[in-house]
């Protein structure tokens, strides 16, 4: 194991190098100049080198102090940028909720008017693109997954019943309209999310009956399938909820044509110990309060 230098040498080496003065770094980290002398003397002997040199009634940086300084100041800012990110985990009032960016962008997002009107002093920490396995009530408060976890320290309630359904732009749909099933898969290309290359449960079997298709995009984010429909860039199966803001504004329509299918169904789930905070208890009950409204 390597050793490292003490945090303190670090700190009278970062002051003296910035005021040119191991008397004003003195001053700074209410220490005696001797005691910086010694710590600076340290670092000197842990590097192996002098880091700087006598100037009058100051120092300078050597070459090597210089090289030094720029390390020890980045340290000393990634060590602040630190204590800054984990502040809020210490603020009662925050609550940290793991769920898909899709969930996120889809169903919360659409409603943070609200969220901030009911709960006005809460701070809410979104963490997507994670997957957990465990709610331990420091980094987790509450998750919302397809993914269920199903262990006695959880409490794990039906959130929120999902079905994919097939949309397309205005301009699309307009043409499309009249256009019977099948067919209408023959008329416009399809955007495939990655995940789910097949697009429908029934489409293989429509194709091995003769149906020709074309394929114009494949994503892995399933919100770049609505931003291209908007555009009138084909057929998208999508959850509802990723559509949701779409399709209430206007921008894509549903192919009421197309048969949809069930999508595994949300899951909101939180520890079964007592909360770290009244602040997670109400978010947890503003959500399911929420279900349904809003578009």
């Amino acid at each position: 194991m390597r050793r490292l230098p003490p945090l303190q040498a670090l700190l009278a080496f970062d002051a003296a190098a910035r005021l040119g003065s191991f008397t004003r770094a003195a001053q700074e980290l209410a220490l005696t100049q001797s005691a910086i002398s010694h710590q600076i003397l340290q670092l000197e002997e842990w590097t192996g080198q002098p880091l700087f040199r006598r100037i009058g009634r100051g120092v300078a940086l050597t070459a090597a102090g210089a090289l030094y300084a720029q390390t020890v100041t980045d340290a000393l800012a990634t060590l602040a940028d630190g204590r800054d990110r984990i502040e809020p985990y210490g603020n009662p009032e925050s609550v940290i909720v793991v769920c898909d960016a899709e969930f996120a962008a889809g169903w919360l997002m659409p409603r943070m008017r609200a969220f901030f009107q009911a709960l006005p002093n809460i701070e809410c920490w979104l963490v997507t693109g994670e997957k957990v396995n465990e709610i331990d009530r420091v980094d987790v408060d509450l998750v919302v997954s397809p993914r269920e976890i199903r262990t006695p320290d959880v409490v794990c309630e039906l959130f929120l019943e999902e079905e994919a359904v097939a949309i397309c732009g205005c301009e699309t749909a307009r043409r499309l309209r009249s256009t019977p099933f099948p067919e209408v898969l023959t008329q416009a290309p399809l955007l495939i999310h990655e995940a789910r290359p097949e697009w429908a449960p029934w489409l293989p079997e429509l194709r091995r009956n003769g149906l020709k298709i074309r394929r114009a995009m494949t994503v892995s984010d399933p919100r770049f399938l609505v931003a291209a429909a908007e555009q009138d860039a084909g057929i998208a199966m999508v959850s509802r909820l990723n559509a949701g803001e779409a399709l209430a504004s206007g921008r894509v329509e549903v192919l009421p044509q197309v048969p949809g299918f069930e999508l595994a169904p949300l899951w909101l789930m939180r520890s079964a110990q007592p909360a770290r905070s009244a602040a997670v208890d109400a978010v947890y009950e503003w959500m399911p309060g929420l279900r349904g409204s809003e578009g």
